[in-house]
């Protein structure tokens, strides 16, 4: 029958084993095992939730809730709308727990107390754009997973922990921080310090070199107040009358436009160590390092008096008390 030997009537085709075509046989066998244990995952699934497209939904530990609203496309904060959030970081939590598939179903469930469900450590709270309500309950720890249940059944599951990971209450992991731009000594054109009504602007290279290496090393990472009202900037020495004004032109490296950056910056913190920081336009104070706070706004002393000396000798037109050019500002 040559190389190739016909299994009965089935149309399937046994290779000898010393044939080529052996391992194409194989393969074709091992895919279609595969397929079918993926169909047969897909049929067993258990799902505890199936809602789309949440509307609202809400998340607690006993001690803290944190609970969000879409509007118009964008996810809120409930208690503060003014605070800007990561949209793909909230949307994932939402997502997470409207479409919850069971590690397991207990068949014979014991008393829900025996799970943490009469108390459950996290209830969660999902409404869809229909008006359509859920409520999941997770108890205890269950190994590496988690005992649950909606509320109006008595079905007890195991869910994976991930769910309960990726529960977030502190800001810090919810929130969009502001953006510090890529600013360097080739791209920095200008820098302009205002303090107490009055302008220090540096031009020259080594002026914006050294100020550069204060901008480039700036980073908003650690928020101290994520709204920051009108009437409480002055706690921060953010108000207009307190605050030193720190404004960056520089060539953008994607576009090539020119951009100005500029921030606010504010009084010491408690800690001593750092200074609160505000982006122009942002309800968010920052703290940042007095260190690089200062290598943002200051140039050496040899430097500032070197160039003050040039520019009311050399140029005295220049010189003005609305705005001193080049370090001038030295008592």
């Amino acid at each position: 029958m040559g190389r190739y030997e016909a299994e009965k009537d089935d149309g399937n085709i046994n290779p000898d084993p010393g044939s080529p075509g052996l391992h194409i046989w194989r393969l074709k066998a091992w895919g279609k095992k595969a397929a079918e244990k993926e169909a047969g995952a897909a049929a067993e699934k258990i799902t505890v939730t199936d809602l789309k497209n949440l509307s609202s939904f809400s998340y607690s530990n006993g001690q803290e809730t944190m609970s969000f609203v879409k509007e118009d496309g964008t996810w809120k904060l409930e208690d503060d709308k003014e605070i800007r959030l990561n949209q793909s970081t909230v949307e994932s939590i939402g997502e997470a727990a409207a479409d919850l598939a069971a590690v397991r179903e207990l068949k014979e469930p014991d008393d829900l107390d025996d799970y943490g469900l009469t108390k459950p450590s996290y209830t969660i709270d999902l409404t869809t754009e229909d008006g359509d309500k859920e409520t999941l309950y997770v108890g205890d720890a269950a190994g590496e997973d988690y005992y649950a249940m909606t509320e109006g059944t008595q079905k007890v599951y195991t869910i994976s922990s991930s769910l309960v990971s990726a529960l977030q209450f502190d800001l810090s992991g919810l929130a969009q921080l502001d953006v510090v731009p890529a600013i360097s000594s080739g791209s920095l054109k200008k820098v302009k310090i205002t303090e107490n009504g009055e302008t220090t602007t540096y031009k020259e290279e080594d002026e914006l070199a050294e100020l550069a290496g204060g901008f480039g090393a700036l980073t908003l990472t650690e928020c101290a107040d994520y709204h920051v009202t009108d009437e409480e900037l002055s706690a921060y020495g953010l108000d207009e009358t307190s605050r030193v004004t720190a404004e960056a032109a520089y060539k953008d490296a994607q576009s090539g436009k020119k951009k100005t950056f500029t921030v606010y910056i504010g009084k010491m913190s408690e800690d001593g160590a750092s200074r609160y920081v505000m982006v122009k336009d942002s309800k968010m104070a920052y703290k940042v390092s007095q260190d690089v706070v200062s290598n943002m706004i200051t140039v050496s002393q040899e430097d500032a008096k070197e160039i003050k000396k040039y520019w009311i000798i050399k140029i005295p037109f220049l010189y003005n008390k609305g705005e001193r050019i080049h370090g001038e500002g030295e008592h």
